[in-house]
């Protein structure tokens, strides 16, 4: 009997996990592939997945305390508490959790030396963060909602690690080079960019409860995002190149 029973208890880990994960697997292994100059280290890169699923386990008691105080000035049934909940009772405060995994493990990190790492590595924290809320979602809901969240949420998540990573690599280049006015300007799309396109996926995903029409703004957001997040993809890998100022080149005496 007790063998049965922990055959039961692994079968039902495998039947949630494995709807939970296999979308986010696929999703970083299309981003990971096209890392063709100085490939990343895989352990680094799923440590940084780790750090971003850790940092997402506060949000959710940030996240209600904020949308506490927002429905308590605003109204639950209003258009601005939908909006003031969205973007910042939800998307900044996960956006922010995904850029402090990544400013802790891989900011100064000697493996973020290329202009396509800071995608590889920005997406890895925001699959982290969506493996986890993934893995939550199917054992409250069921599987049921994999598949809605495998086309919806998971490529959403990873289009604002893109975002968030170009930027980074942006940011790193201009610290590198000692130029602080990039940094900070770079550094301040790094955030505000995903959290404006994160506040925008979700309000337009919480509205047509209210209004139909949402639901047509909300697909044609998704197809306009993923087009933009896969030809950020397409140009920073093509374009890859080593981040600082350019090496000096190499007299024939040196050689």
């Amino acid at each position: 009997r007790q063998y049965i029973i922990i055959y039961l208890m692994k079968a039902f880990l495998y039947l949630t996990l494995l709807p939970a994960l296999l979308p986010v697997f696929l999703v970083f292994r299309y981003v990971y592939k096209h890392d063709k100059i100085e490939p990343e280290p895989i352990g680094f890169v799923l440590k940084v997945m780790l750090y971003g699923a850790l940092f997402a386990l506060p949000c959710g008691f940030i996240e209600g305390i904020l949308v506490s105080r927002i429905a308590s000035i605003w109204g639950e049934n209003t258009i601005e508490f939908a909006f003031y909940e969205n973007f910042f009772g939800v998307a900044l405060i996960e956006e922010l959790s995904k850029l402090l995994a990544f400013r802790v493990l891989v900011w100064k990190n000697d493996n973020f030396n290329f202009r396509y790492d800071g995608i590889v590595y920005a997406v890895a924290a925001s699959l982290g963060f969506a493996a986890l809320e993934n893995i939550c979602y199917v054992m409250r809901f069921g599987t049921e909602v994999s598949i809605g969240r495998a086309i919806f949420s998971i490529p959403g998540h990873a289009a604002f690690g893109i975002f968030m990573g170009y930027y980074l690599s942006r940011a790193k280049n201009c610290a590198l080079k000692h130029n602080y006015f990039g940094l900070v300007f770079f550094m301040i799309f790094a955030i505000a960019v995903p959290v404006a396109i994160h506040g925008a996926y979700d309000f337009l995903l919480s509205e047509p409860a209210r209004n139909a029409d949402y639901a047509k703004y909300f697909l044609v957001f998704v197809i306009i995002l993923d087009i933009l997040a896969w030809r950020k993809i397409k140009h920073e890998f093509r374009t890859d190149r080593r981040l600082g100022p350019k090496p000096e080149p190499m007299h024939y005496d040196q050689a």
